[in-house]
């Protein structure tokens, strides 16, 4: 079955109306290496709140284009992305953990350790051996009671302070798992919550080192740094790795580009080799990047000269 197919599939079953079940997950305490976890208890108006954001988040998804995550493509606004659930451990460990909620212990809002450490709200809806899974990002920010200054409500005519624990979840979702396909939503969230950023700095890292082999950077530590720690550089250098063209960059392929577009690079010499030189302001960071990325393109049609943000190759 494809991911479009399972797609369609979860819709109809989630037509249905299965039953749910909700617990908080956070990280581990010390010493420990398995996720704390546990169960929220709901009333019937609480999970219908839930029913419906399962729902929505997935009838949201209804005619967006499907299209395999890859972390280094920046989607569309109107755009799921899927993976197989066998390539993420991870989120495999995660539903494999969560099948039945029944036997955690219940959440103790007075519980200032545990509340310190969560991480994300899972949510499963079954019909018989079929599940659905569905995660979401949640912290210790969502009590009320963090906030600075007073919560008040208005009860039969005059305000009154709330002194009730209150958390606040809002009507999102950051992937759901149905058969043997993840369906990312948000996925920023997504890879907050199940720790791929760590993945995708490391990545980052090398591509850093790579690119510097063919395009050597006066300032080579500053420009890694920068990448490594921006999830939105980094996930741009990973892409530059991985065009067709990487292999053959080079200063001499790059300087044209500069001359042409006017671009405010500064190049040093070292050794006898051109280096271009990284400025981490923020209005400036990106331009080496853009510039390995082949971000600055001319119209044929116009001759007038673009920067583009999102490139699709057509041939």
């Amino acid at each position: 079955m494809t991911a479009t197919e399972t797609f369609a599939a979860l819709e109809e079953f989630l037509r249905a109306n299965p039953p749910i079940d909700l617990a908080t997950v956070a990280k581990p305490a010390r010493g420990q290496t398995e996720p704390a976890t546990r169960s929220l208890p709901l009333t019937p108006r609480a999970k219908a709140f839930f029913r419906r954001t399962t729902v929505e988040s997935i009838i949201a998804g209804r005619g967006a284009e499907l299209r395999p995550l890859d972390l280094t493509y920046k989607p569309e606004p109107a755009t799921v992305e899927w993976v197989a659930l066998t390539e993420v451990d991870a989120v495999r460990a995660a539903c494999q953990r969560y099948e039945n909620l029944n036997p955690y212990p219940q959440f103790d809002p007075n519980d200032k350790a545990y509340k310190a450490r969560l991480l994300y709200w899972v949510a499963t809806r079954a019909v018989g051996a079929e599940r659905a899974f569905f995660y979401r990002a949640f912290s210790a920010s969502a009590e009320l009671k963090r906030k600075k200054g007073a919560a008040i409500v208005f009860r039969d005519g005059p305000f009154e302070i709330l002194e009730d624990q209150i958390f606040l979840f809002d009507d999102h979702v950051d992937c759901a798992v149905f058969r043997d396909y993840i369906f990312v939503l948000r996925r920023g969230d997504y890879r907050r919550i199940f720790e791929q950023l760590e993945q995708v700095r490391e990545r980052a890292r090398q591509a850093a080192l790579a690119l510097n082999e063919r395009v050597p950077i006066a300032n080579f530590q500053d420009f890694q740094d920068a990448c490594i720690t921006q999830p939105g550089m980094a996930d741009k250098l990973i892409a530059i790795e991985r065009r067709d063209y990487f292999d053959q960059l080079s200063y001499a392929l790059l300087r044209p580009v500069i001359d042409e577009f006017e671009l405010d690079i500064e190049v040093q010499e070292r050794d006898g080799r051109p280096h271009l030189v990284f400025r981490s302001e923020p209005t400036e960071r990106w331009r080496i990047l853009r510039l390995c990325d082949d971000d600055y393109l001319k119209s044929v049609m116009t001759e007038h000269r673009y920067e583009v943000n999102s490139k699709t190759t057509t041939g």
